[in-house]
C-alpha cells in the first residue's frame, strides 16, 4: 500500500510538471489570411474581372426571361407541338446558361482556395520559425479551443511578420467558349 501511494505521488508530480512545462500559443489563421493585403488586392482584381461576366450573365438571364414570357404569351396561339419545341429550346438555353454560371463560380472558388493555401503556407513557415525561436511546444488555431488568455495569442506578431513578405498571388481569369 505504501508503495502504491509513493508511486501515485511521484506519477502525479511528474505528470503535472510535464503539463505545465508546455509552451502553448494560439493564432487566428482565418484573420491573418483575410487581412493580408496581397489577398485583399487579389480579391479586388478578381471582382473587377468578374464584372464584365456578371453583366453578360445578367443580359443572358434577361433574354431567357423574355423567351419564357414569349412562350407563355404564345400558349393560346400556337399548337402543342410548336409550344413543346419552344420549351425544349428554352430548356436547352437555360441548361447551357446554368452550366456556364456554375463553371464560373467553381473556377473562382478554386482560384480563391489556391490563393488562401499559398498564404497559409507562408503562415506555417513563420509559425515554425517563431516556435523554434521561442521554444513553443504547441500552436493552436483559434478554432481549436474555447477560451484562452490574450497573452498567448500571437496573431498580431505573425501578422506583422506576414506584412513584411510580398506574397505573389496569381490566379487565372475565367474563360469560356
Amino acid at each position: 500500500m505504501k508503495f502504491v501511494c509513493i508511486f501515485l505521488f511521484v506519477f502525479i508530480n511528474l505528470y503535472c510538471k510535464i503539463i505545465f512545462a508546455q509552451n502553448i500559443v494560439v493564432i487566428n489563421i482565418q484573420s491573418l489570411i483575410d487581412k493580408n493585403n496581397d489577398y485583399i488586392n487579389s480579391i479586388k482584381e478578381i471582382e473587377k474581372h468578374q464584372e464584365k461576366y456578371l453583366k453578360n450573365f445578367e443580359n443572358k438571364e434577361n433574354e431567357l426571361k423574355k423567351i419564357l414570357k414569349n412562350i407563355e404569351d404564345s400558349r393560346l396561339i400556337l399548337n402543342e407541338n410548336e409550344i413543346n419545341a419552344q420549351i425544349d429550346d428554352y430548356n436547352k438555353k437555360l441548361n447551357n446558361f446554368s452550366i456556364i454560371v456554375e463553371e464560373f463560380n467553381i473556377h473562382y472558388q478554386n482560384q480563391i482556395v489556391m490563393m488562401r493555401e499559398i498564404i497559409l503556407k507562408e503562415i506555417i513557415v513563420l509559425l515554425e520559425k517563431y516556435a523554434i525561436d521561442n521554444n513553443i511546444d504547441l500552436v493552436l488555431d483559434s478554432t481549436s479551443y474555447l477560451i484562452a488568455a490574450n497573452s498567448i495569442d500571437i496573431t498580431d506578431i505573425i501578422f506583422s511578420e506576414l506584412k513584411k513578405i510580398n506574397i505573389k498571388l496569381e490566379y487565372k481569369n475565367f474563360e469560356y467558349n
